[in-house]
């Protein structure tokens, strides 16, 4: 009996060495991948609060927030100058101005970034310019910031 189980075992042996040895098939593959960029999303400017304190020459400091909607960070290349509309009360066009500026630093994606800019009365705003609220038009060049 002892020398059947060593016949057994050998065969066994043989049979899970022998299905080693063999070699394994190879193949290779071949396609391609497909990937696609976004869009970009404008970004929004907006006042963060309403400086006062203008008057005929004066200069004041008002703060705006440029949001970023992007999937990815955005330089401010630039804000560009502002000049003020006609109000209803008649207050002329351009009384009050904004001067651009540029290299403003990176907006992370999806965040926000805030930033300081100046507003100039004309000196030779006229009356009709008192206890007025004046909206500057600003656009922000930005890029990605990669």
């Amino acid at each position: 009996m002892r020398k059947r189980n060593v016949v057994i075992a050998a065969v066994a042996v043989f049979a899970v060495g022998g299905g080693v040895a063999y070699a394994a098939w190879s193949s290779t593959g071949a396609g391609s991948g497909s990937v696609g960029s976004t869009t970009s999303v404008n970004s929004v400017i907006s006042p963060v609060n309403g400086a006062g304190g203008l008057y005929p020459g004066a200069t004041v400091s008002f703060q705006v927030t440029i949001t970023n909607p992007n999937p990815y960070a955005v330089a401010v290349t630039s804000i560009s100058a502002g000049a003020s509309a006609l109000t209803a009360d008649g207050c002329s066009e351009g009384t009050v101005t904004s001067p651009a500026v540029s290299d403003q630093g990176t907006i992370l994606a999806g965040q926000s970034g805030t930033y300081t800019l100046q507003a100039t009365m004309s000196a030779d705003a006229a009356d009709n310019c008192k206890s007025q609220t004046f909206s500057l038009p600003l656009t922000a060049a930005l890029v990605s910031a990669a």
